[in-house]
């Protein structure tokens, strides 16, 4: 033993070492017993974040596609002058409804009549002579180059009366169909010349609102399809589908669909507008409030769910929307969705489920610092 101690006197660098070891050795061991314990007593003081949780169910609805349209009406026509003369009469007023066949207004036809007149006379006249050419050819002194003359003379006349006949029938400017005079461009004593503009009528039943749908819908639209819309004045109104374009148009590859309303009372109008409603297959759907949508890392909009205390998130795929909630698939049939506390936990995150109709201690969506401290939902 004593040649052991002369022989660390003789190399006091190993006493050293071996003093710096066990020093090592005492400070680890310190500091290891000190993490245990804060870890006890941070395990002590820490919770699961809390999570309301309702059990929603899925209801069969329609799934439908929502389009932004206007709505036009289904006939505009323009009159316009077919013969010149001067304004006489005027029967309807802008903003009047007519009838078919209904007078609007009335050109002066007195020069029409003097001309009516004067083609009569010349109409007798030509029968006259082919009834005399006749005559004379049977008794072979008329050649049948003067009776062919003498019967186009007369389909000449007979022509020129039926022209007359029909320009002073033009003169009365009737609605072309029942509708709407919306526009009268001239008064009492306007001069009118041919193809002058006369009144616009428009026809409002049925209305029509008219929107475009994208290439992905177009594929699922027959003609005679239901469909929905609410004007800007929050009228509901139902009709059907009773036009799809064929052809896209440029520049945007959407197709035009139209939709015809009934409007036999017309206090539809058109050039409002208008929110297109189309349903199209039937699938099942959980509804929720937008209020409890959240979104996830790469802010994508959705909603999460607790399976086996674990939240799931679930990017939305709407259905259709109100004012009462948002219809949601892919959900399956049921699905635990967080309502209260979605704000405070991500997708992977394990949590303490807590159902709508109980109460429990704790904070909604944050660890409570007491185990002890409880509050209720």
């Amino acid at each position: 033993m004593s040649s052991v101690i002369s022989k660390f006197r003789r190399q006091p660098a190993w006493v050293a070492l071996i003093i710096f070891l066990l020093l090592c050795l005492w400070v680890a061991s310190g500091s290891l017993k000190a993490d245990d314990e804060q870890t006890a007593k941070e395990s002590r003081f820490t919770e699961l974040p809390k999570v309301r949780v309702e059990k929603m169910y899925a209801e069969k609805v329609n799934r439908q596609v929502s389009l932004y349209g206007r709505t036009e009406p289904d006939r505009v026509a323009n009159l316009r002058a077919e013969v010149k003369g001067q304004v006489e009469k005027i029967y309807a007023e802008e903003g009047q409804w007519l009838k078919k066949g209904d007078k609007i207004l009335e050109i002066n036809s007195s020069d029409l009549e003097a001309q009516i007149r004067s083609a009569k006379a010349v109409l007798k006249q030509r029968e006259i002579e082919l009834a005399g050419a006749k005559s004379l050819g049977k008794q072979g002194f008329q050649s049948q180059t003067n009776l062919a003359q003498a019967e186009s003379n007369l389909e000449l006349a007979a022509s020129e009366l039926l022209r007359f006949r029909l320009a002073l029938s033009k003169t009365n400017i009737v609605a072309p169909f029942d509708g709407v005079l919306n526009e009268r461009s001239v008064e009492i004593g306007d001069l009118l010349r041919e193809g002058d503009d006369i009144a616009i009528m428009v026809d409002l039943n049925p209305l029509i609102i008219k929107a475009d749908v994208t290439e992905n819908v177009i594929q699922k639209l027959v003609l005679g399809q239901s469909a929905v819309g609410r004007l800007t004045s929050n009228q509901r109104v139902e009709g059907s589908i009773r036009y799809i374009s064929s052809l896209s148009n440029v520049g945007t590859n959407t197709f035009s669909v139209e939709v015809a309303v009934d409007n036999a009372n017309n206090d539809l109008f058109a050039g409002m507008s208008a929110q297109l409603s189309i349903p199209l297959e039937q699938t099942w759907a959980i509804k929720v409030s937008p209020a409890i949508m959240a979104l996830d890392e790469q802010g994508n909009l959705g909603v999460k769910t607790v399976i086996q205390d674990v939240v799931h998130f679930t990017p939305i795929n709407i259905v259709k929307s109100d004012s009462e909630g948002v219809w949601l698939t892919g959900f399956g049939d049921q699905a635990d969705v967080i309502t209260l506390g979605h704000g405070f936990v991500r997708d992977g995150d394990k949590v303490e489920v807590i159902r709508a109709n109980h109460n429990s201690g704790g904070q909604i969506g944050q660890a409570s610092s007491n185990p002890s401290a409880g509050s209720s939902l």
